[in-house]
């Protein structure tokens, strides 16, 4: 995540961040395939503008460690 507190939108700084977010939702897709386990779910935290309404999501530092090629991941070069 950019340690930027102004949105690359509308330049805006009322930025709001929510933590803990399930990346595979109970009726939704799993957002970050091969990441989650049969009883764990990888986690991210949402970062999201007041103003212009931009949401990024951010994946936590042991899911980015699970993100793998054997798992259908590849790297843009």
């Amino acid at each position: 995540m950019s340690s930027s507190k102004q949105c690359p939108e509308c330049e805006s700084t009322h930025l709001y961040v929510h933590g803990d977010i399930s990346a595979r939702g109970g009726y939704g897709p799993d957002l970050l395939p091969g990441t989650s386990g049969v009883f764990t779910n990888a986690k991210m935290k949402a970062i999201v503008c007041k103003d212009c309404g931009l949401v990024r999501f951010y994946a936590q530092r042991d899911t980015l460690a699970k993100l793998s090629s054997d798992k259908g991941w590849q790297r843009l070069m």
